[in-house]
């Protein structure tokens, strides 16, 4: 069992995601709604829910301990108030939303850290109706909560070093990957994927191939390789001239200026041109042990055209072992979040 006291505001499809990550990880939780049938509701979601991961072999124990850690709770009461983290899963409403915090603002314990799990509402609009908004955070979960491990928190100008610094190490405690993120539309996660899909539906507009192949081609190909690959990895380990080269192309046939190569590309091809000797450097060479020995000669020379930091040479090794036995990469265990 855990000490941590939490409560969940809302009990929809990510709230009671929300509680159900908390009380599996060994939490007491105050899962609150306004309405009794949409608690019972979502307690019948949640026992569905770990069932399937009972029948993956992805928690032990009983589903019934699990299950019992989590408390109903009718309306806004002192039961949610009392607590060492909230989280408000309510519906994507500036004034719902708006409203609550105001409403719970007088009750709260000072050293409560308030997490909203808004994905379209700036930290500024929330802020307004708090009196010490320095606690107040953004903590983005990603469909589905109980089988993702990824959390985004954003954070403003007033947040606090400190409510950061414990969420993420309460959520890394409970089995999580949180990433750190300034407040910004879209964060990190979905951003991208918008961006993605987005190229996928013109791709299937422009007759290039059809959908049952498009998503083939992200599953088999695309997808596969992020597994292990973040995107920024990808780029230093594929080889940054090859990325430049493509953007090159595609503008000038697609003319489409989302295909432009930014500037820190433009940036660091210039360095790797000043560099000849290391120009095989960011190209994955034929053996894994190949790359890696190029990637640390680079980096005693000094060089500085990689996108991201430079990944270490062991942990790449591991990283394409992870790939061919079908592991993510997480099981190498997440780098700690730069708190800035």
């Amino acid at each position: 069992m855990r000490s941590e006291r939490i409560s969940v505001v809302g009990a929809g499809r990510m709230g009671l995601a929300i509680a159900q990550v908390m009380a599996t990880a060994g939490c007491t939780v105050n899962l609150a709604s306004r309405q009794r049938s949409t608690l019972d509701t979502a307690f019948e979601e949640i026992r569905s829910n770990l069932l399937l991961l009972r029948g993956l072999d992805r928690i032990s124990g009983s589903i019934e301990d699990i299950v019992s850690r989590i408390d109903p709770v009718e309306g806004i009461s002192d039961a949610i108030c009392d607590c060492d983290f909230l989280f408000e899963a309510l519906p994507e409403k500036p004034e719902i939303k708006k409203a609550f915090l105001a409403q719970l603002n007088p009750h709260l314990r000072d050293e409560t850290i308030i997490a909203s799990s808004t994905s379209t509402i700036n930290l500024d609009v929330l802020k307004e109706v708090l009196t010490k908004p320095d606690r107040l955070l953004i903590v983005h979960w990603l469909n589905p909560a109980f089988i993702i491990p990824l959390v985004e928190i954003a954070v403003g100008q007033v947040t606090s070093r400190g409510a950061a610094e414990r969420m993420v190490s309460f959520l890394r405690g409970i089995g999580k990957i949180p990433v750190l993120v300034k407040d910004s539309p879209g964060f990190i996660v979905p951003r991208i994927q918008a961006a993605a899909m987005n190229e996928a539906v013109r791709i299937l507009e422009d007759g290039i191939a059809s959908a049952e192949d498009v998503d083939t081609a992200i599953k088999a190909g695309f997808g596969f390789r992020l597994c292990v690959f973040g995107l920024l990895e990808f780029i230093d380990l594929g080889g940054l001239d090859i990325l430049y080269h493509a953007d090159q192309f595609l503008y000038s046939t697609l003319q489409q200026e989302h295909f432009r190569a930014p500037p820190t590309v433009e940036e660091k091809m210039a360095k790797l041109r000043a560099y000849p000797r290391f120009a095989d450097t960011l190209i994955v060479a034929v053996t894994a042990e190949a790359t890696a020995d190029n990637m640390r000669r680079a980096e005693r020379a000094g060089f500085d055209g990689f996108i991201g930091k430079p990944i270490d040479p062991d942990r790449f090794l591991e990283q394409i072992n992870l790939i061919l036995r079908g592991q993510p990469v997480w099981e190498l265990g997440s780098p700690k979040p730069r708190i800035d």
